[in-house]
């Protein structure tokens, strides 16, 4: 049971690496970061490296779930005849 948290936590890093890696491709090796927001943004956030990229990814992930939480509604069948 102890193991579950730390599978998801992989899983995690592995689907945000997956998602990181095209948007980091476009933004910084096609230049659609330096195109469009050159004027907007500091030349640091221009052409990151992948690494920056995957943790403002997991970053955004954390930030998501403590703003919009899931939650699971069970119902109680509690109408038991003793």
């Amino acid at each position: 049971m102890n193991r579950i948290p730390v599978l998801g936590w992989i899983g995690s890093v592995i689907l945000n690496l997956s998602l990181s890696i095209p948007f980091w491709f476009i933004w910084s090796v096609c230049g659609v970061g330096r195109h469009f927001f050159s004027t907007l943004l500091p030349e640091q956030f221009l052409k990151p490296n992948l690494w920056v990229i995957l943790g403002l990814f997991i970053c955004i992930e954390i930030i998501r779930t403590l703003l919009f939480p899931r939650t699971i509604n069970l119902p109680k069948d509690n109408d038991k005849d003793d």
